[in-house]
């Protein structure tokens, strides 16, 4: 008597070929449209953020593009190609649909400057960051004299009543 060891690796591997060959040609393996998310790069050039966004196959008219001070929202939608009669697709690892990418910023962003271009599916947006006082030098004056002094105050004073 022969002893024979079931694989059960092998017995799926046989069954998925068998439904392969089954299906073969009758299934489009075309996926359907889902949400997906482009490639972007952020870089901080010292005073703008430079986002770059690729987005291939999309059109500027399926884009929409937000910013806020903090953040960034990039969405749209990428349609398939249109098929010619009697041509179908048999293979397709693009992602179509509707996207959406959001990212917050490290620093506020004055979100009224914005500039973005569109080409190539390439979309880039510079980003002017918001100017910080913290390093703002102001120079005080001093008051000379004695009499200055009371100059400044008889005007304060006069300013507090009225």
């Amino acid at each position: 008597m022969m002893i024979r060891y079931w694989n059960p690796i092998e017995e799926a591997d046989a069954i998925r070929h068998q439904l392969d060959r089954l299906f073969e040609g009758m299934v489009d393996t075309y996926t359907s449209p889902t949400v997906w998310t482009p490639a972007i790069e952020l870089w901080d050039e010292g005073n703008t953020f430079i986002l770059k966004a690729f987005l291939p196959g999309v059109s500027a008219e399926d884009l929409d593009i937000q910013v806020t001070r903090e953040s960034i929202s990039i969405s749209g939608q990428r349609h398939p190609d249109e098929l010619t009669e009697g041509t179908r697709r048999l293979y397709s690892d693009i992602n179509y649909g509707h996207f959406r990418r959001a990212t917050k910023l490290p620093v506020a962003v004055q979100n009224t400057e914005v500039k973005a271009s569109f080409d190539q599916g390439i979309l880039i947006l510079t980003l002017p960051k918001v100017e910080t006082e913290q390093n703002k030098v102001v120079k005080v004056n001093l008051l000379g004299s004695h009499e200055s002094f009371q100059t400044a105050l008889e005007a304060n004073q006069n300013t507090d009543v009225a």
